[in-house]
């Protein structure tokens, strides 16, 4: 793992995946009618098991999706939000995890040069008639 901090090159080797989170349903680009939604993930973090996941529709506000079986450390934990959008055009869902340590997937992904770690909120835009 290499970052720049204060201008200079930091190495490290990663030991630890950090909490991340990614929308498998719908896919980006996906064509829709407005009404009900099901949006299914599935997150997972290095650190502790996955605490929740939250889902926003269009920079809305944070909805808390429902953990699907077991919570394990090292595991992947399935998730899924049923859920309206009414508005029509291009809409963006974000889904963040935090895990149980206390960790949250950040906005922003941070800069590192072969993207080891990236844990960016994951974002997939749709097209809603």
């Amino acid at each position: 793992f290499e970052s720049q901090v204060d201008g200079e090159t930091v190495r490290e080797p990663v030991r630890l995946q950090r909490v991340r989170s990614v929308i498998t349903s719908p896919s980006a680009d996906a064509e829709l009618e407005a009404g009900k939604l099901t949006i299914r993930g599935v997150a997972w973090s290095g650190a502790a098991a996955i605490a929740g996941v939250d889902v926003s529709i269009d920079d809305g506000p944070w909805q808390p999706a429902q953990l699907i079986g077991e919570r394990r450390r090292h595991s992947w934990q399935w998730w899924e939000l049923l859920t309206d959008v009414d508005q029509r055009g291009t809409v963006v869902l974000r889904s963040r995890a935090t895990d149980l340590a206390g960790r949250v997937q950040p906005e922003d992904p941070e800069w590192n040069r072969l993207g080891y770690g990236g844990n960016a909120m994951h974002r997939v835009p749709l097209h809603v008639r």
